[in-house]
């Protein structure tokens, strides 16, 4: 039985399991046919706190995750020069954090930058899932 990787900052209560690099979660989302979710933020960062810790964990949120996505938690201090191209693609990002969505690639796809609400967030989500059937 394998175990979840835990996000490197936040609680998700065994969510999912968190990639920390983009080569990790590409390989896994190649091999699942499944796309990538990445947190991109900082520990210090309540907004993202609580994406990770309330919105996740919601029910309707990790059903679609668990099944479609990738977890990838980026440190937005950190120097990994693959995800901040990726980061960077995102047309005025103020705030974190920046939710970024890419293909199996991990080509940008689309994101958001700052607090985002559950339902914004499932949005998204079925939007993304909708155009891959």
């Amino acid at each position: 039985m394998s175990t979840k990787k835990p996000h490197p900052h936040f609680d998700d209560h065994g969510t999912l399991d968190w990639f920390q690099t983009l080569e990790g979660a590409v390989d896994e989302a190649k091999r699942t046919g499944r796309l990538i979710f990445m947190e991109f933020g900082r520990k210090a960062c309540s907004q993202c706190r609580s994406l990770v810790e309330a919105i996740v964990p919601r029910p309707d949120v990790a059903e679609l995750l668990q099944n479609h996505f990738v977890a990838l938690a980026a440190d937005a201090d950190g120097e990994d020069d693959a995800i901040l191209r990726l980061a960077s693609q995102l047309p005025d990002a103020m705030m974190l954090p920046f939710v970024i969505f890419a293909d199996a690639e991990g080509q940008f796809l689309e994101g958001y930058s700052g607090s985002a609400s559950a339902p914004y967030l499932l949005k998204t989500l079925n939007r993304l899932i909708a155009t891959r059937t």
